[in-house]
């Protein structure tokens, strides 16, 4: 598998996880454990999607072909206005 195959899958999976997270906080709004589980996945997430950037810089540095390492970095940081979005989404949600 590619780094272009593997960043399109890490990042649909990481959206469609945070989705379903948002969806069912917006669903169980009383529930404080889903909010709890939500600011755990956002700092799983990004963890798990910096150390990915780092590769990726690492990969545009070293290798040739810098036209798909730069895709695949686009891909993975579309991912990080939208976590945002959520993030303040649920927070409003919990606050009032």
């Amino acid at each position: 598998m590619d780094r272009l195959q593997f960043v399109t899958k890490a990042a649909l999976t990481f959206f469609s996880i945070g989705t379903l997270l948002l969806i069912l906080q917006l669903c169980f709004k009383t529930e404080s454990g889903i909010a709890i589980i939500d600011l755990y996945y956002l700092l799983f997430a990004i963890v798990i999607n910096s150390l990915i950037l780092l590769v990726l810089i690492g990969y545009l540095i070293i290798k040739d072909n810098k036209l798909k390492t730069l895709k695949s970095i686009g891909i993975l940081i579309t991912n990080i206005p939208i976590a945002d979005g959520y993030f303040y989404v649920v927070i409003y949600y919990n606050l009032f």
